[in-house]
């Protein structure tokens, strides 16, 4: 009823017609409708408030095409709205890995601000070394962890900006305008250094549509992401890695069972790369 009565306020607040729930899961719902003012939008509403402020807050730093726009925002109550991209195809029905590519080099070079303090990359990967050493985990996953927290720590080490990141930009939270241009949606707005932004890419790009065998495209898409935006094969290799175990646990920790399988796949990368870990 307490959702009912804040969505109402929200359409009466932000002049909202023809809502209608999108999905809903955890402490999120979403929903899509017209205002008046806005025109096409999507409305958030999300219990996790600190979660919704930093979205907000990366957000309303950004003024460019390449990132959804923020209309309003009510941290009280926890709502959020936003445009609603269209037509919203995703990245993942492109089906050129050299396209792919390219539109998230746009959209990554231009949504990039200088982080103000706030929650880091790092902070995610250590938590979820806090989580192994407090509950029980299936096979080598807490070895993992600490594996994954170390080759964070290190690339924070050698790449010592600290930007606001999306934290999630993957296939399906990069959606196609009208125009052809892809735009994010969806940000994290965690801190740390720019690349890595780039391993949640990799992580989805193994059931992405590719030709030949997983291996090969694995390799083809880590040399093109290197020649691309600049970084050496062995930090993407080991940051894809990286991003296996601290999804795989964040799964884990929803109640999930762990894909240990992409894990160890991801972990042949990381070995290869680094010399072993």
């Amino acid at each position: 009823m307490k959702s009912d009565k804040r969505i109402a306020d929200a359409s009466k607040k932000w002049e909202l017609e023809r809502l209608r729930l999108l999905s809903r899961h955890g402490t999120k719902e979403v929903y899509a409708g017209e205002s008046r003012r806005y025109g096409s939008v999507i409305l958030k509403r999300n219990t996790d408030l600190r979660e919704l402020q930093r979205e907000y807050r990366m957000l309303s730093r950004l003024d460019c095409a390449q990132s959804v726009r923020a209309y309003g925002f009510d941290g009280e109550v926890g709502l959020l709205l936003e445009e609603r991209i269209l037509p919203g195809t995703t990245l993942r029905k492109e089906i050129s890995p050299e396209k792919r590519v390219r539109c998230l080099s746009g959209v990554f070079h231009a949504i990039h601000a200088p982080a103000d303090g706030g929650t880091t990359y790092l902070d995610w990967l250590r938590g979820i070394v806090e989580y192994c050493e407090c509950n029980p985990v299936p096979g080598e996953l807490s070895r993992m962890a600490g594996e994954a927290y170390g080759i964070c720590r290190e690339l924070f080490r050698r790449y010592p900006e600290r930007l606001l990141l999306h934290g999630d930009l993957h296939h399906d939270n990069l959606l196609k305008r009208a125009d052809g241009s892809y735009a994010m949606i969806d940000p994290k707005g965690i801190a740390g250094p720019e690349i890595l932004d780039l391993p949640r890419f990799l992580l989805n790009e193994t059931d992405a549509p590719h030709e030949g065998g997983l291996h090969e495209h694995m390799e083809k898409m880590i040399r093109l992401l290197a020649e691309e935006f600049g970084f050496p094969d062995e930090d993407l290799g080991n940051a894809f890695y990286m991003e296996a175990v601290l999804a795989g646990i964040w799964y884990l920790e929803d109640g999930g069972e762990v894909e240990t399988d992409t894990i160890n796949y991801a972990a042949s990368f990381a070995a290869a790369g680094s010399g072993g870990l």
